[in-house]
């Protein structure tokens, strides 16, 4: 069985024992959206859960890039990686701001803090997946 689908099963796995524990078992929070579970907060544990998996993300794959380092795309297409990557950063990260909009919430200085640290996200994303040797792989 690929690695993936032996992450997917145990993401499913996890999903559902979180969903049985906080949606079952557990008493409400102090606000409408959050559980509480032997002193655990729902919203701050999936919080913490998600920084984990993308710190841990963050060190696989630039650990994996230091090692594979496929430069082959973008030495021979340097402006096309450029577009490719600004567009990988900025075109889901502008998304912060329909959001913003459709929950009717003003744009503040505070939506382009958080567009910037999306698209710096994203674009490290896709730099990481290009230099690990994904993209060779999957386009191939």
């Amino acid at each position: 069985m690929d690695g993936i689908w032996i992450a997917l099963i145990i993401g499913l796995v996890v999903g559902a024992v979180f969903s049985v524990v906080f949606g079952v078992v557990s008493k409400k929070g102090s606000d409408d959206i959050s559980r509480n579970f032997l002193g655990m907060s729902s919203s701050v544990l999936v919080t913490d859960a998600i920084i984990i998996v993308i710190i841990g993300s963050f060190v696989f794959l630039s650990t994996l890039s230091a090692i594979v380092k496929d430069l082959a795309y973008p030495r021979a297409k340097p402006i096309n990686f450029t577009v490719e990557t600004l567009l990988m950063a900025f075109m889901p990260a502008s998304i912060i701001f329909v959001m913003t909009y459709l929950r009717g919430f003003p744009i503040e200085l505070k939506t382009w803090e958080e567009f910037g640290i999306l698209s710096v996200k994203f674009g490290l994303l896709h730099i990481l997946l290009q230099f690990s040797g994904f993209y060779s792989y999957a386009f191939s």
